[in-house]
């Protein structure tokens, strides 16, 4: 599904802004899937294994959207090619796999991105705006409840998600890692964090429940829930809350809006979709007018970035140091369950990719 999103995203990238970026190939191990994307997607070729893609395909960068535990040998495997690298999240089935991607970029002298759309989300982005103004007074709490189908099938069918062999966890690793670099990316650095988790469909090693309270270094407190429930025809879901001292913002959207928002003196306004994605086209005028109307797709905006930093020379953002960080909260989450403890960051080793 995430391989199919982010070919979808380079096609209108190619097709509405020429000379910007052309989508090479695809591999894809079911051969009646492939041939689907190679038609959709207008790709020249499809491979049935991603290793024979990197060593043939006449590619400057690959998109590495598989099953989490194929990211490091296939990081490996493009960066010995010296490819530039997108890698979806979590980079790795742990940290110290997710520093030796960083290693073996860093080694090869290539560019890398992470997956975590999150900051390049239209509502996101603007409520960042508004809960950052110095008008709002200081941001006193962030609250995140944020749900899907367990997606192992509905929507995401991703069967292997409940395979401890093949991915890094449940719940928290696998979708909360959004959130979590979400509330840095908004607001800092965590100083602090205690969480719990829960595991009610029964796969071992893939918690469907997490929640973690976190106090960031700016003294800011937040909450993140994250659930994968059994309701298939359930939408996936974010809702979240900013509480500063003169205003609120929230929204039940994690990529177009609206956005309600009531200040102290004021009465609450909404700010519709449109308006949303209006006022992130204007502060991002990197973004071609040509493309404005494809931002309600968060993926988007993503995917450009990756393509106009490597055309500039310039290094991606979300950058692996910002992928590495939120793995990071992750496993000291989960240890902070194990334990039933709070933990101190500040206590604990930093890596070192």
């Amino acid at each position: 599904m995430i391989g199919a999103t982010h070919g979808l995203m380079l096609a209108d990238i190619a097709q509405k802004c020429p000379g910007t970026v052309t989508l090479e190939t695809i591999a894809e191990p079911i051969a009646a899937q492939r041939q689907l994307f190679v038609e959709h997607l207008g790709v020249r070729h499809g491979y049935a294994d991603a290793r024979e893609l990197i060593e043939r395909a006449e590619i400057d960068a690959v998109f590495v959207c598989t099953p989490t535990h194929t990211h490091l040998e296939l990081v490996r495997a493009a960066t010995a090619r010296g490819l530039h690298v997108f890698c979806e999240k979590p980079l790795g089935m742990n940290l110290a796999e997710a520093c030796e991607i960083a290693r073996l970029v860093a080694a090869a002298g290539v560019q890398a991105q992470v997956g975590l759309v999150l900051r390049y989300s239209a509502v996101y982005d603007v409520m960042r705006e508004f809960a950052r103004d110095a008008a709002a007074g200081r941001p006193m709490a962030w609250v995140m409840r944020d749900d899907q189908c367990l997606p192992i099938r509905g929507l995401h069918g991703t069967p292997w998600r409940a395979d401890p062999a093949r991915t890094a966890g449940g719940t928290l690793i696998e979708h909360g890692i959004h959130d979590l670099d979400l509330v840095q990316w908004m607001f800092g650095p965590v100083r602090r964090l205690r969480a719990s988790v829960r595991n009610l469909a029964g796969h071992p090693g893939i918690e469907d429940y997490a929640a973690v309270e976190l106090e960031l270094e700016s003294g800011l407190h937040a909450q993140i829930v994250n659930v994968w429930h059994d309701m298939v025809q359930r939408p996936s879901n974010r809702r979240l809350e900013i509480v500063c001292e003169r205003r609120f913002i929230g929204s039940e959207h994690d990529m177009a809006g609206p956005i309600e928002i009531q200040t102290a003196d004021e009465a609450a306004i909404v700010l519709a979709e449109a308006e949303t994605l209006a006022r992130f086209a204007a502060r991002h005028p990197e973004i071609p007018a040509a493309l404005h109307g494809s931002l309600g797709a968060s993926y988007l905006a993503q995917d450009l970035a990756f393509v106009q930093a490597l055309r500039c020379g310039q290094p991606p953002s979300p950058g692996l140091a910002d992928g590495i960080a939120a793995q990071r909260l992750a496993e000291l989450a989960y240890r902070s369950a194990r334990e039933d403890r709070t933990i101190t960051l500040a206590e604990e080793p930093d890596p070192a990719p």
